[in-house]
């Protein structure tokens, strides 16, 4: 299967209305001509739906450290001879801090925290799950927001760096020669060598990088997988470091966007099927009702039982009505389905996102070559500068939207 599922755009639930009502007997369609609850289930949720995500996740990883390697590739790369190569370090350097400092951080702990949700479907019977659904919907809905928030952020940044492959042709202008070589020698590595995603082969030819780049390239396959040589002296390398610029950065953060917007729209339909099936809330819980220690206070004691009673009353009122058995069986029936269904897939993507927990440290390492922005602080500027279509502060749309402590800390980096 593709490292790169392509999903169709979520279908509307109204949509799948009108096509039940038009497919099905009438006794599976409500008055209103909604869809059953469990077909809106199946067509949303299934599981090859559930499998195209456990593979999109498995690129998550793979995405964040090559970006990583080709900002290390660029900064562990100096030459006084190439001048072409000097302004093209300088000029990425503020969107370079955008990435290390903020977006590549923030993306990480997401997917660390993720495992929060994933555990209430592998650490909790079905029972428990059941009872605490309002629980899930909240961090489904969590997620949905931030990763739309990480697809803004990635399209501003996307915008930023339209001067960078201008920057990195200049270079390639200077060093012909070793363009030539370079190209030839990609070129071989595809003929000869298993090759599971191009974006990742400008790495192999960046000494003390090529040994990390090597598995994403082949995937794993190295029976079928010769390395090229690596840049040999200071104009191949940083003809190869620019390289990695043009062929890997930019090309794995629009793919790494793309998963993000592909991560938010299964998020956005996994909440409708909590909500309009499964009939969960995402709303957050109502503070604990606290009392006035002083409320009683020079009441006899018949005030304070008529108090009680209009409270009682009044709790009563608001309190939900309670489904019928028949419903509840039926409820309950569903919530199994889903919960059988998502539990397997739940264990995968948990794994994936341990993936990502394994490689956090070299990531953390290759960004430490990152020099400072100038002006300084310019990636908090630009953090809290991006806008979104409707004018509001990206930022502040995404700190709204979580309560975890461990993903605010991230949205504001020192």
């Amino acid at each position: 299967p593709p490292a790169q599922p392509h999903f169709p755009p979520p279908t509307p639930l109204c949509i799948m209305a009108a096509t039940s009502s038009a497919a099905e007997p009438a006794d599976e369609a409500g008055d209103n001509g909604e869809a059953s609850p469990g077909r809106a289930h199946d067509e949303v949720l299934s599981d090859i739906r559930l499998g195209d995500i456990v593979l999109l996740l498995d690129t998550y990883p793979r995405y964040l450290r090559a970006m990583s390697l080709s900002l290390r590739s660029v900064y562990t790369t100096s030459t006084a001879y190439v001048a072409e190569y000097t302004k093209l370090r300088q000029d990425l350097n503020p969107e370079a801090r955008v990435l290390s400092n903020f977006l590549i951080p923030l993306a990480i702990e997401m997917a660390q925290q993720l495992i929060r949700l994933l555990d209430n479907y592998l650490e909790d019977n079905f029972d428990i799950w059941s009872r605490r659904i309002d629980e899930t919907a909240r961090g489904v809905k969590e997620y949905k927001l931030l990763f739309h928030c990480v697809v803004e952020f990635f399209e501003h940044l996307r915008k930023d760096m339209e001067r960078i492959p201008a920057l990195v042709k200049a270079v390639r202008g200077a060093l012909v020669q070793d363009t030539l070589k370079f190209h030839r020698e990609a070129g071989i590595l595809q003929i000869k060598s298993y090759v599971k995603d191009e974006v990742f082969i400008s790495l192999l030819f960046m000494p003390d990088i090529d040994i990390y780049a090597a598995p994403l390239v082949h995937g794993g396959e190295k029976h079928d997988f010769t390395k090229p040589v690596v840049a040999k002296d200071q104009f191949e390398r940083a003809l190869a470091a620019a390289c990695t610029v043009d062929e890997t950065l930019i090309p794995t953060m629009e793919k790494f966007e793309q998963l993000c917007r592909d991560l938010e729209m299964f998020f956005s339909d996994y909440l409708n099927v909590l909500e309009i099936d499964l009939k969960a809330s995402s709303e957050p819980p109502p503070p604990p009702k606290k009392r006035d220690p002083w409320a009683d206070f020079g009441k006899t004691k018949e005030q304070i039982q008529e108090d009680r009673r209009r409270e009682e009353e009044e709790e009563a009122k608001n309190a939900p009505v309670p489904l019928d058995p028949a419903e509840k069986d039926k409820l309950d029936a569903m919530r199994l389905k889903h919960y059988e269904l998502f539990k397997p897939k739940a264990h995968w993507m948990k794994r994936s996102c341990r993936e990502v927990m394994k490689v956090a440290g070299n990531i953390t390492s290759d960004m430490e070559h990152v020099p400072l922005a100038t002006p300084p602080n310019y990636e908090q500027e630009w953090l809290e500068t991006r806008k979104n279509p409707a004018g509001e502060d990206v930022i502040d749309v995404a700190r709204a939207s979580t309560k975890n402590i461990e993903i605010t800390a991230a949205l504001d980096p020192d």
